[in-house]
């Protein structure tokens, strides 16, 4: 795509059913008309005035004036002139918008706001990092990868391909509690404090979720360390999976680690679906089929 007059130049994959436009980005409808998935580059779920009156001129000049945004924070422009393509998509490139998160590849990378004041720890950077390396990534299937920066998980790292949630490690003082409001004990979700003798215990069923912490007035409870918590194999849709735990406790560096060996060894070990001659199967009926040490082996 080229203009000369004001010296853009934009080489794009020639490959799909409109010239210089991935297939799994767009959507024919009718003969004239197409639907337009963009999202940011690298990936990133938060998007700039500038951006959203960018999409608002788009949608307005070349399309139906309406947009979706969808699970995964892809904006989906329907209902575009597939004579105005080439304009839509230069304005959009301009606005640091492209064509992409949708067919059988790496997702747009969803992340929870950093601002969050529930967030264990930041997730938006390491987000950015992970779409960087693995972003569009081409897949046997779609994969999705959600980052949840507490244990409230609202950006459903249980059921996406790979959930990674932020966790805390906690250490106990060894004071007993001055007014023994066991507020501790009662915001726990998982029963995993106890009391004994007036000092507070923490037992096996800790999820390192962190909750208890806020609730502490007596400073008992500390947070020692963060980490992660990773998920392999969920999904959404008709057949809904929960992911099943890989890793209790790792950091960044092993996060991405574990990422580069599940796409790898998704790649290697993914079969057709049972019935069908082209549909291949999704990451976690892989992993249910094989079973999560065979597969990560």
């Amino acid at each position: 795509m080229k203009d000369r007059d004001n010296g853009f130049s934009l080489e794009m994959p020639k490959v799909g059913i409109i010239k210089g436009v991935l297939a799994k980005d767009i959507e024919i409808v009718g003969g004239k008309v197409v639907n337009l998935r963009t999202c940011s580059r690298p990936y990133s779920n938060i998007y700039s005035v500038a951006q959203l009156r960018t999409i608002k001129r788009v949608t307005e000049r070349y399309g139906s004036g309406k947009v979706h945004l969808s699970p995964r924070h892809n904006l989906e422009i329907p209902e575009v002139k597939q004579k105005e393509l080439d304009n839509a998509l230069k304005e959009l490139y301009i606005a640091g918008l492209f064509p992409g998160g949708a067919g059988a590849s790496v997702r747009n990378i969803f992340t929870c706001p950093d601002w969050c004041s529930k967030s264990m720890r930041p997730v938006q950077e390491l987000g950015k990092v992970v779409s960087t390396y693995f972003g569009d990534r081409d897949m046997p299937n779609k994969v999705t990868i959600s980052f949840a920066g507490c244990y409230n998980c609202c950006s459903r790292p249980h059921n996406t391909d790979i959930g990674i949630i932020a966790v805390g490690r906690l250490g106990v003082s060894g004071g007993r509690c001055k007014n023994d409001c066991l507020e501790c004990i009662k915001v726990c979700p998982f029963g995993a404090m106890e009391k004994k003798d007036g000092h507070i215990k923490i037992n096996d069923g800790c999820t390192d979720c962190g909750k208890c912490i806020d609730a502490c007035d007596d400073d008992i409870l500390r947070l020692k360390e963060t980490g992660f918590r990773v998920f392999i194999g969920g999904k959404e849709g008709s057949t809904v999976m929960f992911g099943k735990e890989y890793s209790g406790f790792v950091d960044d560096f092993e996060v991405m680690e574990i990422i580069e060996r599940v796409l790898n060894n998704y790649q290697k070990k993914v079969a057709l679906r049972e019935g069908s001659r082209k549909k291949k199967e999704r990451l976690g009926e892989v992993v249910e089929r094989l079973g999560l040490d065979s597969f990560m082996s």
